[in-house]
């Protein structure tokens, strides 16, 4: 194994717990949001129009301005609470990347759900009816189970489409797997920008292949398939949050840096300054990225020598009238 994939694995534990445990809290806020929202959309046509309307406009505002434009916003809500009850909040981080997620989630469970209610055939209505079922009965009993396939497929598509957007947190200050992207990015790794894209892909695939299973269980009317589901789901979660667990270590210190050379070198000096002190705790960054930047300084410099030689040597030069013969200078060059 190569040093740099080494680097990548020794990181994947924490990167992976925090991209797990936003996507996971993301999803499942979404599904509570947007499962009522469809099924007062599918009963009501002046809410539908208006509901899908807005869920498909989050969808046009790109990933990355959606995650920005919450931090302003957070600033403001934050520095009110601060006014009012003397406590604030972080702007930056989990809160901002887990409201955009949860945005993001809500189309395909939105469209979903009501399409599946409102694709229940009125003759099975007109029988729940029939038999003195109440609104809320028939919402239960019938319309909601035979909708639930058509449901958990918006699930599966919001699943992977908030994995994959989960690795776009990381400029907003969230631990991610889009920690290995822009790391990656930045330092000309391109081991850590491929691991990080692979690792992303293939807990997508996971998590919907587990939620496939959930949602065949459902179609069939097959109980062991939906728990068989479930329970990966649960127990996979559970074992990627494990690196989130201190069990009573103490707590980590982590230094960061803008997305500049001199702020990841500032920080590679604290970072062994807190080591050097000892420091307990020291959260783990990615290992010989001094030498990859200034062996991208070093080659930056040498593409500047030669562009600088480049256009030295394509400048015009004066001309020289030549001088005549017995060594006298031109007249007008005379003292």
């Amino acid at each position: 194994m190569t040093a740099p994939l080494a680097d990548a694995f020794a990181l994947l534990p924490g990167y992976l717990a925090w991209h797990v445990l936003l996507s996971a809290s993301a999803l499942v806020l979404g599904v509570a949001i947007s499962l009522p929202l469809a099924i007062g959309a599918a009963r009501s046509p002046r809410l539908r129009w208006p509901v899908l309307a807005l869920a498909s406009l989050v969808q046009t505002i790109p990933s990355l301005a959606l995650l920005a434009l919450f931090y302003p916003l957070l600033l403001a809500v934050s520095a009110l609470a601060l006014t009012l009850t003397g406590h604030g909040f972080s702007a930056l981080g989990f809160l901002p990347s887990l409201l955009a997620l949860t945005l993001y989630s809500m189309l395909p469970i939105l469209r979903n759900g009501a399409a599946g209610i409102l694709g229940v055939d009125p003759a099975v209505r007109e029988a729940a009816d029939g038999v003195g079922m109440t609104s809320r009965q028939k919402l239960l009993q019938v319309e909601l189970p035979l909708a639930a396939p058509v449901i958990m497929a918006g699930v599966r598509t919001a699943a992977v489409w908030t994995i994959g957007a989960a690795t776009l947190s990381t400029p907003v200050g969230q631990t991610s797997l889009g920690n290995y992207i822009f790391a990656g990015l930045q330092t000309e790794n391109w081991v850590f920008v491929l691991f990080g894209c692979a690792a992303s892909a293939g807990l997508a695939l996971a998590a919907d292949q587990l939620l496939g299973l959930v949602e065949a269980g459902v179609r069939r009317r097959s109980r062991p398939l939906v728990l068989a589901g479930a329970v990966g789901l649960i127990v996979g979660v559970a074992l990627a949050l494990l690196p989130l667990m201190s069990f009573g270590k103490p707590a980590a210190y982590v230094v960061g840096a803008k997305n500049f050379s001199e702020q990841y070198i500032l920080a590679e000096l604290i970072a062994g300054r807190l080591e050097g002190e000892g420091r307990p705790g020291l959260a783990p960054r990615e290992p010989r990225l001094l030498h990859r930047l200034f062996r991208a300084r070093r080659l930056g410099a040498r593409c500047l020598r030669r562009l600088f030689r480049h256009a030295v040597d394509q400048r015009p030069r004066p001309h020289r009238q030549p001088r005549p013969p017995g060594g006298a200078r031109p007249a007008h060059r005379r003292a």
